[in-house]
């Protein structure tokens, strides 16, 4: 007798990492309700635990709803989720990490977004860092903003996830696969994933083939998934490689990164090593200094740092107001949030001081490393002005050229 046919297959790619793979089964089960699924665990060849426990807690924790497939290699993600959707029943097919771990009530919202939007081509779930890191509770995805050639990069990666912008859903042109619910012939209609990835850029890929066509993807955060991401091995060794192909197949993708920022009212810039980030309006900048630049306690500086995490003046007070509480621990976590919330040179400098005086020798030598790249990088005049050229040729974006202009006007050599 056949399985039964679900309403959603939850497929799940892993190589090795079992501690994170029986989390995250372990997770689903606890958390799963109200929405019929099945599992299938997509071993690519693991040489730890997973062969052999992996079918044990599968079937202990989801009986005839589990199916363990075994490749007998490391085939990568791409194969891995195709030969998942190959053996799954569901109409839905979700794409979830082996290193996530799913909150209560995490997936009838999902299911619900699809309801009725025919031009709605998947959802994901709001996804987060987990409790354990000073991370905890901020934004690792809300959806892919894409600009010139095409590039993608999380939107308002670091943020609060209690933040007013983090609690909208929007137009996306793509979402990460880490936690991805289709409908599955949508999915098959594409032909899945493009193997010719090497885990990276297969999201990216065929999000792209599908908004080629007048799809588009949403975040839900009402669904909440913590991510430890970046847990395989390799995981960026061919990270060049995949991004060359992903241009010779996606060449028009529509660039979203700047509308997004506007719509959210923030402005885009560039850093002076030509970094496209969003940022905000000088007028909110003044009010906010005028306003709160002379607050010392700790407690409100915090809280206005979670309402505004784009105000590089609040980072400075409470890097300044930590050290005077005599806490460098919380004072280079913020140095460390600064640099990647309001990236500026200065505060990359300040950050590096902060690490070879309170953290340990091997993260300070990595962070002078990146610190020694971008000096370099503003040292070469040349290549800058290069590499701004080459931006506008790419962009088709009216308002990542006016974001240029500025740059030229702040940074470039007479």
């Amino acid at each position: 007798m056949g399985k039964t046919h679900h309403r959603v297959s939850i497929i799940i790619p892993a190589w090795n990492n079992w501690e994170l793979s029986c989390k995250c089964l372990q997770s689903l089960h606890e958390h799963t309700h109200g929405i019929s699924f099945e599992v299938v665990l997509v071993d690519n060849g693991s040489t730890d635990k997973t062969p052999h426990d992996g079918p044990l807690l599968g079937q202990a924790l989801f009986g005839d709803s589990f199916t363990y497939a075994q490749l007998p290699d490391n085939m990568g993600f791409a194969k891995a989720c195709n030969h998942g959707a190959s053996e799954s029943r569901g109409k839905l097919l979700l794409f979830l990490n082996n290193d996530t771990t799913v909150t209560s009530g995490w997936l009838p919202p999902l299911v619900e977004a699809l309801k009725g939007q025919p031009r709605l081509g998947g959802v994901g779930p709001l996804l987060v860092f987990p409790d354990e890191t000073f991370r905890a509770q901020s934004v690792q995805h809300l959806g892919i903003a894409v600009h010139y050639g095409p590039n993608f990069q999380h939107l308002y990666e670091m943020f609060p996830a209690s933040h007013p912008v983090v609690q909208r859903q929007r137009k996306l042109s793509a979402i990460t696969a880490a936690a991805f619910l289709i409908p599955a012939t949508l999915y098959a209609a594409h032909g899945g994933f493009h193997e010719g990835y090497v885990n990276g850029m297969e999201d990216m890929d065929l999000c792209s083939r599908i908004a080629g066509q007048g799809g588009y993807f949403t975040v839900v955060p009402e669904s909440v998934v913590q991510h430890h991401t970046n847990c395989t091995p390799g995981r960026f060794d061919m990270e060049t490689e995949n991004q060359c192909l992903l241009e010779q197949r996606c060449r028009s993708v529509e660039e979203t990164c700047c509308r997004l920022h506007a719509e959210d009212g923030f402005e885009s810039a560039f850093t002076p090593w030509l970094t496209l980030v969003p940022k905000l309006p000088e007028e909110r900048v003044r009010a906010l200094d005028a306003e709160y630049g002379g607050v010392r306690d700790l407690d409100q500086l915090h809280a206005l740092i979670q309402q505004e995490p784009l105000w590089d003046t609040g980072y400075i007070s409470i890097i300044r107001e930590s050290l005077t509480a005599d806490n460098p621990v919380f004072a280079t976590m913020m140095s460390h949030l600064r640099t990647l919330l309001c990236p500026s040179f200065i505060a990359f400098r300040n950050h590096l001081e902060f690490m070879r005086l309170f953290g340990n020798d091997a993260l300070a030598q990595e962070f002078g490393n990146k610190v020694a790249r971008i000096d370099a990088a503003l040292a070469d005049k040349t290549a800058l002005v290069q590499k701004a050229r080459a931006i506008e040729m790419k962009t088709r974006d009216p308002l990542t050229v006016a974001a240029l202009e500025v740059w030229r006007k702040q940074n470039a050599p007479e």
